[in-house]
């Protein structure tokens, strides 16, 4: 039989309904239209503002529900956080991830069953089976295609803007998904068909985001700059969250297109600029001591983030961020240690005052100072200090997931005009974001700073700014820096780099029934 490969066919209502029952903080948690498939029950603005809602659920299930790690193994893998020297209390995908064995991760599947067994979820629900499987994302990608495909019918009771308004969310959210798979997978097959069954074999990465690129930009002036409804800010999409993503996605296409490298550089400097320049106050950079105001989201920082709310009954997977594992009593009641610390020579690299670290207020808001560099699971990580209280757990971290927030715009843009050697303007922007953290300027040449050049500038910056917030491991496969020990302390090869041992199997059932589907050669 023909298969497709990831069992997409039909986008049934009743897995929509399932999906939304948890909310979305308050906007999204509504009850979908019953057997809603399209233009056959598509008659009201009503009708498809709840199936769009209800693709964000999706988006969010498959990213922070379930114990899903896709949003907190950027922080796990070959970067500076490791379990304390103490271990790691059972938790050992802690010290997988660091060290890059994701064989090994893919082969403790029982042990982890039994290390959570007060638990009811399985392996799968934690996680571990999940970095193999796509079928969750393309559940998302053939929802919002749905939408693309009947907001065209002209029974229903829009108005040419609201069409075009929702065709723009549809294209944003596609495209924010096929960004987090690229990240993860490397090539994927890129669908832009609703119930598409055929079989489709893996688009080359640079690819797939020129044509994603294509489609946001088509769209990017039906999407509005922010919302007048507070609680959409943030986490529906905005003209922002566009930009930033196309941003993200030139970033990423400069590493493995070296020949339109300096071309797609050009290009973040511009969709930058139009984002800091012309965003007409949507946006802004909040006070580093309102961090935690940050964090619980939809704030003016915010382009685009996924959203929880104990409250109304949204709760996150415990491995959907680190903040779980990276906070103890007083922050959870019940947890006399943390099971992560970031590494004591990277933080002394960051901080330390002879690297220009001394008023630097994100080690004093961000740590707690007193057992900063303490590695016997006393470490805590403040910066998701937000909680809530559960059954199990007296407190567990209830901060939105950020997924791109305005701070990176100006690293993302510094980043793009040191590679066009435009080192003075690039300086600029890092120092933006270095007064806001109440630290020293850097000054290129200076010789107290860790980072002596402003490449380096840049990177460190980044590290400092976005630690905890998935963004390093990625940043050092796009960079390359992944190479060098000088940036992480677990190296890759080149050889397993370019044979794609940055990247996570594919499941073998998608390969064993869709034979146009090939794994990296790493995963052979």
């Amino acid at each position: 039989m023909k298969f497709s490969m990831y069992q997409i066919a039909k986008l049934p209502l009743l897995i929509l309904i399932v999906f939304c029952l948890g909310g979305c903080k308050k906007f999204l948690n509504v009850d979908m239209v019953t057997a809603m498939s399209g233009n056959n029950f598509w008659k009201t603005r009503s009708d498809v503002e709840k199936y769009t809602n209800g693709v964000y659920s999706i988006l969010r299930q498959y990213t922070c529900m379930n114990g899903s790690t896709l949003t907190a193994i950027g922080d796990l893998r070959c970067t500076a956080w490791e379990p304390p020297l103490a271990g790691a209390g059972g938790r050992a995908y802690i010290s997988l991830f660091n060290n890059n064995d994701i064989r090994g991760l893919r082969n403790t599947s029982e042990s982890w069953r039994g290390t959570y067994n007060n638990y009811t979820q399985s392996p799968v629900n934690f996680g571990i089976e999940n970095l193999a499987d796509w079928g969750g994302f393309y559940r998302v990608i053939n929802a919002a295609n749905t939408i693309l495909e009947n907001i065209r019918n002209t029974d229903l009771e829009l108005s040419d803007e609201e069409r075009a308004a929702y065709t723009a969310e549809a294209i944003f959210v596609r495209s924010v998904t096929y960004f987090l798979m690229v990240r993860h997978w490397g090539d994927v097959p890129y669908l832009t068909r609703a119930n598409d069954k055929e079989q489709h074999p893996r688009m080359d990465q640079v690819q797939l985001f020129r044509n994603c690129i294509t489609d946001l930009s088509s769209v990017l002036n039906d999407l509005p700059w922010t919302y007048s409804d507070p609680t959409k800010r943030g986490v529906r999409a905005m003209k922002g969250g566009a930009l930033i993503l196309m941003m993200e996605m030139y970033m990423w296409m400069a590493n493995f297109d070296a020949a339109g490298a300096e071309t797609y550089y050009q290009e973040v400097v511009r969709l930058g600029n139009t984002l800091i320049n012309e965003n007409k106050g949507a946006y802004m950079l909040l006070p580093i001591s309102d961090f935690k105001v940050l964090f619980k989201g939809t704030t003016k920082e915010s382009l685009f983030e996924i959203g929880q709310d104990y409250n109304s009954g949204e709760v996150f997977g415990l491995l959907a961020s680190i903040a779980d594992i990276a906070l103890r009593t007083p922050y959870k009641k019940n947890a006399s240690r943390t099971f992560i610390v970031y590494k004591k020579e990277a933080l002394e690299q960051l901080y330390l005052p002879e690297n220009n670290g001394e008023q630097d207020q994100r080690a004093d808001l961000w740590f707690e100072k007193t057992y900063m560099y303490d590695n016997n699971g006393n470490f805590v990580f403040t910066k998701f200090i937000n909680t809530y209280a559960s059954a199990t757990e007296n407190e567990n971290p209830n901060d939105n997931r950020i997924l791109f927030r305005y701070a990176d715009a100006y690293l993302l843009r510094a980043e793009a005009l040191e590679k066009l050697g435009k080192k003075e303007e690039a300086i600029n922007d890092i120092n933006i974001i270095r007064e806001r953290a109440g630290a020293e300027p850097f000054v290129q040449g200076t010789t107290n700073q860790f980072g002596q050049t402003v490449e380096d500038a840049i990177w460190w910056e980044r590290e400092r700014e976005l630690m905890g917030e998935g963004a390093m491991f990625y940043d050092l496969v796009r960079t390359r820096k992944i190479l060098s020990g000088k940036y992480t302390p677990h190296p890759m090869t080149y050889q397993d780099y370019i044979n794609g041992a940055w990247t996570y199997p594919i499941n073998t059932i998608v390969i064993q029934r869709n034979p146009l589907i090939n794994p990296n050669p790493f995963w052979l």
